[in-house]
């Protein structure tokens, strides 16, 4: 970073939002990823997390897909019918490892699919990688 007299280059964090119905799972993500120096929201339903997500405009969303008021399927499908969230990377991060789960949350497009438990070294390098790309298609 350049460093000219004491001023540095503001660099704006990525902003995850996660959501996940489980208390000590969005706990552990938001520790770990704000060690990463994430910028962190959360959400525990997915009527929260579209609402955090149109309000929040996070850059990756975690996705969790057995949630009460509104699963993660139906939330993935809402947020994409919006202009402001076709471009929102997401990451499913859920216990549901049938194939008919992936293919439709892969028909939404979605980044990634995390089958739980999940080792968290291994999304800390999918998030990045995800980063990168956006970082790569900004410049373009």
């Amino acid at each position: 970073m350049f460093d000219f007299f004491g001023i540095r280059k503001k660099t704006k964090k990525t902003k995850i939002l996660v959501i996940d119905d489980e208390p000590n799972i969005v706990q552990t993500l938001k520790d770990r990823l704000e060690m990463n120096e994430y910028e962190v929201v959360t959400a525990h339903d997915g009527r929260e997390g579209l609402q955090q997500a149109e309000k929040e405009m996070p850059d990756i969303i975690l996705l969790d897909v057995i949630m009460p008021v509104m699963d993660g399927h139906e939330m993935l499908e809402a947020l994409r019918r919006q202009p402001w969230g076709q471009d929102i990377s997401v990451i499913m991060l859920t216990a549901r490892s049938q194939t008919q789960d992936i293919a439709r949350a892969n028909s939404c497009g979605i980044d990634d699919y995390i089958v739980k438990p999940f080792d968290l070294s291994e999304l800390l390098e999918k998030i990045e990688s995800i980063v990168e790309q956006r970082k790569a298609l900004a410049r373009t």
